[in-house]
């Protein structure tokens, strides 16, 4: 910016120099000078002030612009922590909609967005896989169940196969035990019934030997001699009637002979 000292110096050093020329030139001179001189100086105080302004303007759109920014970043991560929470949420009911009975709650940890709401970013649900002692087909449907909970949401992660193939090893471990006690029943079961066709061989034994033991020899001979005598009496009966020899049955060998004496 120019003083007023440096403005007024070459019209002083014009009139030392030169004494004939009149008085008025010099006074239009000294009154032209300073308002060429002072011109610029306007000129250049409302161009800073223009540019000051402009300065602003340009201030207020970058803020403006930033604070867009910020806005669309921040709703962008909102987006993504919705999306997260919904994974996360969608991948641990499915484990507990699977795994029944031996699933516990899911717990999550949550993560607070630009909006000062909690997002769930991870989570767990914790489930039983030990074996049901003294029953291994109970043990075998209970690894079943734990291997599709583990394998059922859309993407498992690692923790969940991990979990599959433990459930996996155990069903594998209880078919073994189970195998194992149908062999041995299946022994046991011949094994008793081996004894009892053999206590019943013996009794059968001892009922024969019992009953020979207890029979009179001459007793059995008469019976047998009773019961041929009987099929003739009945034999000769029944020739007796055929021909009309008799109406009535007789009812013993002896009469049927004594008809003909």
């Amino acid at each position: 910016m120019l003083s007023s000292h440096s403005a007024f110096s070459p019209t002083t050093s014009v009139i030392h120099s030169v004494h004939t020329l009149p008085r008025s030139p010099v006074g239009e001179e000294s009154v032209d000078l300073p308002q060429s001189v002072l011109k610029p100086v306007e000129q250049a105080a409302d161009t800073h002030k223009v540019t000051l302004e402009e300065s602003k303007l340009k201030q207020a759109a970058q803020e403006a612009l930033g604070d867009r920014q910020q806005q669309v970043l921040e709703q962008q991560e909102i987006n993504q922590l919705a999306a997260r929470d919904r994974e996360v949420r969608n991948h641990e009911r499915a484990h507990v909609a699977v795994g029944g009975q031996y699933a516990g709650a899911p717990r999550y940890q949550y993560q607070r967005g630009p909006d000062g709401v909690n997002y769930a970013v991870a989570g767990e649900v914790s489930i039983s896989t030990s074996p049901i002692p003294g029953d291994p087909q109970m043990t075998i449907e209970k690894a079943q169940v734990i291997k599709r909970a583990a394998l059922a949401p859309a993407e498992p992660s690692a923790q969940d196969r991990k979990v599959a193939a433990e459930a996996v090893q155990m069903e594998m471990q209880a078919r073994v035990e189970l195998n194992q006690m149908q062999r041995e029943e299946r022994v046991q079961e011949q094994r008793e019934t081996e004894e009892s066709e053999m206590s019943k061989k013996t009794d059968e034994t001892e009922t024969q030997a019992s009953s020979v033991t207890q029979t009179d020899p001459g007793d059995a001979m008469n019976q047998a001699q009773e019961d041929a005598f009987n099929e003739i009496n009945n034999d000769l009966t029944a020739q007796l009637v055929a021909l009309g020899v008799s109406q009535q049955q007789p009812q013993s060998l002896g009469s049927i002979v004594s008809r003909f004496i």
